[in-house]
């Protein structure tokens, strides 16, 4: 890839330091604010960009996982996010700073400006701060509309321009690319009203679980994203399940020209949470059950 996504976030940052357009970039999806940010990155020469992107996203890695970081280095939408430059790490690890506190309503609300992702990682959140912390929750909100809205001064047409530059492909072959439930669309295109259905109700289910269920649910339904998406699950089951089984549904998705083998991840870290769950169960049965005996 040779950074080919990383080179779009610095050509668009470009534009905006150079007076431009940024949706004149070819391939740039993103809302207004990202392009801004990126003007970080854009002062620099392309080059020395890309180097510096890499090495903060192997620091995260590494402040995330520790000395367990090379793990994860074989995981194939890490392999594929170091290559072409992609951001998907970078929200991936926002999310470990999300909770009940200003902080969180803070990185919930800028994760916003890769929504397919924030889909994945904050859906669970909003649901916790919706039931048990609505000041948060109010103060997500509050930026978030702050963030998005603010720039409607800088150049008030922006979310058309946004929304036009988007793929004009067919949704079905959009969605059928996507590595949850809907890539059976690309064995099965008549099928979208069920899965619209069952995706729904998977989706609504597994916000209300534990954090790792919420992602892989989400990650289930979720028909936008490709296969490097699937980087929402690190670290949600061992690596010595997921990285394998990476490397597994890549062969299987060249062999059968679908993404329908990357749903083996989000239900291996469903089967992997219920049985931790059941585990500890059993462990506190046995712990007590001298205690209960006569």
């Amino acid at each position: 890839m040779n950074g080919w996504d990383f080179t779009i976030f610095w050509q668009a940052g470009q534009a905006i330091l150079n007076g431009q357009n940024p949706y004149q970039v070819e391939a740039f999806y993103y809302p207004l604010p990202y392009a801004y940010g990126m003007i970080v990155i854009a002062v620099l020469p392309l080059a020395v960009a890309l180097a510096l992107w890499q090495v903060c996203n192997l620091g995260m890695l590494v402040l995330a996982f520790r000395k367990r970081f090379w793990q994860w280095l074989f995981y194939l939408p890490v392999l594929h996010g170091l290559s072409s430059g992609q951001n998907t790490l970078l929200w991936w690890f926002m999310a470990s700073g999300l909770g009940r506190h200003w902080r969180g309503a803070l990185l919930g609300a800028l994760m916003t400006l890769k929504p397919q992702t924030a889909f994945l990682l904050l859906s669970w959140h909003l649901v916790d701060w919706l039931l048990h912390d609505r000041r948060t929750f109010l103060r997500w909100a509050a930026l978030t509309a702050l963030l998005w809205g603010s720039f409607l001064l800088v150049r008030p047409g922006w979310m058309n321009e946004w929304l036009g530059a988007q793929s004009n492909s067919a949704w079905i072959e959009t969605a059928g690319s996507s590595p949850g439930l809907f890539s059976l669309l690309r064995l099965a295109p008549e099928i979208w009203p069920f899965l619209a259905v069952v995706a729904a109700v998977v989706y609504i289910w597994g916000q209300f679980q534990s954090v790792a269920v919420a992602r892989a649910t989400a990650l289930m339904a979720s028909p936008l994203g490709l296969f490097y998406e699937t980087m929402a699950l690190m670290g949600m089951a061992p690596a010595w399940l997921l990285v394998p089984l990476s490397l597994l549904a890549t062969g299987l998705s060249f062999a059968t020209v679908t993404f329908v083998p990357f749903l083996s991840l989000p239900l291996a870290v469903i089967g992997w949470s219920y049985y931790r769950r059941r585990a500890a169960s059993l462990h506190a049965e046995e712990r007590t059950a001298p205690a209960a005996a006569p």
